[in-house]
């Protein structure tokens, strides 16, 4: 795999990605959306982290290229989340009501260390984050 972000002959971007034991695999094209750290109860309780890593693609430009992930709703009609039902990787969120845009976890992509575009440019949430964490104004 190459180290940096593939680009198409028109000059969009085109990510891909996918869980642990590589069942459920995905690209996205389009550009980036609001790259952000959620520190809400749902986002440390399901993944058993102080927090985690989102950013949005469009909708349309999602692809599922190995199996979808196993859906459950964190908040029933209202938001889905995507896991891998074999490893447990937590992949996606989408907003029911919402076919524009799907949040992508970063560290599910496959070259989230390396692409400058996913840095997070704020901190969702931060009143509910662990007490421990840094509080940051």
């Amino acid at each position: 795999m190459s180290e940096t972000v593939p680009v198409t002959g028109s000059g969009t971007e085109v990510r891909s990605g996918g869980c642990l034991c590589g069942k459920v695999r995905f690209t996205v094209t389009g550009p980036v959306d609001d790259p952000h750290i959620c520190a809400c109860k749902d986002c440390s309780t399901r993944s058993g982290a102080p927090f985690q890593w989102w950013v949005g693609f469009p909708m349309s430009g999602l692809e599922w290229t190995g199996a979808e992930p196993t859906w459950f709703d964190t908040h029933p009609g209202k938001t889905a989340r995507g896991f891998c039902p074999d490893c447990g990787t937590h992949i996606a969120a989408r907003d029911y009501g919402d076919s524009t845009i799907i949040g992508i976890l970063a560290p599910a992509l496959d070259h989230h260390d390396t692409d400058p575009a996913l840095v997070p440019t704020n901190l969702n949430r931060l009143p509910e984050a662990a007490p421990w964490l840094a509080q940051v104004d």
